[in-house]
């Protein structure tokens, strides 16, 4: 059976996609990102690490905005649950 693999934004580490946590952009000002833990969110994801240290690294390394094709800065980010 094939296991899906998706890359880390922050550690750039591949890894199965059962143990990385998804995170969509939901539409809005400021931009508002969520867990999506059923991973069936419409429109674009980014796969992250449940660990500080890759969500530390995701923001240091403006990976949420490549990840989403769209201005996201630190400080706008609200990620809700």
């Amino acid at each position: 059976m094939h296991t899906p693999l998706r890359t880390c934004i922050g550690c750039r580490a591949t890894a199965a996609q059962s143990d990385l946590i998804r995170i969509a952009k939901v539409d809005g000002e400021p931009p508002r990102l969520t867990f999506d833990p059923a991973k069936n969110h419409p429109g674009r994801g980014a796969w992250l690490h449940h660990t500080q240290e890759c969500l530390a690294l995701a923001i240091k390394k403006n990976a949420f905005s490549r990840a989403f094709r769209t201005r996201v800065q630190p400080n706008e980010l609200v990620i809700t649950a």
